[in-house]
């Protein structure tokens, strides 16, 4: 009788261990859960949006008349108003705002670079560019303007890549599978910034050293929201 109760209780604390493994298996599940559906409703904001700004940006597209420039490797400039077509040309009015790499709200020191190129379809660009250099903003007393000469270093499905032996700067637009990339880069030597091996130099920059080779980029580039441009089109 005795080993019968023995027997009994220990099934009975089995059953309880089982019960209360089960509670806490369940606990566990359950906060995995709610800590999960924050990323899950997160996921699928983004989702959202991103479904949003290509509609926008097919919009944009469609509002635009140019279908050589939309084609392009200029298509993002153009939809974002830093190209204007002239007759026989293609004014470009190239400002950056952004002169610390890693920030991403202009700031109060501006860079603007204007030029033209001769308007061809396909698009091609000149080997040799005559460009206005303005710099205006903090520190800046007097708007400081200058010309220079910029010379094609490459040109490709991927970018083109400009050197100006006078400023010791390179102009460089990327492409990047759907994203293109503006950079300015001062203080630079010629071949020094190479398409092929761009993100690379990039990321190898040290950006508490005075001499380095951070470039400016352009606000208006990390935009986003393309009713922006619908709205000034």
């Amino acid at each position: 009788m005795r080993v019968a109760l023995i027997l009994v209780a220990c099934i009975l604390f089995s059953c309880g261990e089982k019960k209360q493994e089960d509670k806490m298996i369940e606990k566990v599940i359950t906060t995995k859960e709610e800590v999960n559906q924050p990323k899950e409703k997160l996921l699928e904001k983004e989702q959202r949006l991103e479904k949003e700004r290509k509609e926008l940006r097919q919009k944009l597209l469609a509002s635009k008349p140019d279908e050589n420039l939309k084609n392009s490797l200029l298509a993002e400039l153009y939809l974002r108003n830093l190209i204007h077509r002239n007759e026989e040309s293609l004014e470009f009015n190239l400002v950056f705002d952004l002169h610390g790499f890693d920030c991403g709200a202009p700031d109060c020191y501006r860079t603007t670079i204007k030029f033209n190129i001769p308007y061809v379809n396909p698009i091609s660009f000149p080997k040799t560019i005559l460009f206005s250099f303005t710099e205006e903003g903090c520190g800046i007393d007097k708007e400081i303007l200058r010309t220079g000469t910029f010379q094609l270093q490459e040109e490709s499905e991927i970018g083109v890549n400009y050197y100006s032996k006078s400023e010791q700067s390179n102009l460089v637009i990327q492409k990047e599978g759907t994203q293109t990339n503006l950079y300015y880069f001062p203080n630079t030597t010629e071949g020094k910034v190479q398409l092929k091996s761009l993100n690379q130099f990039i990321e190898s920059i040290d950006e508490t050293n005075k001499e380095n080779n951070a470039p400016y980029t352009s606000g208006i580039m990390n935009i986003h929201d393309y009713s922006v441009f619908l709205q000034n089109n």
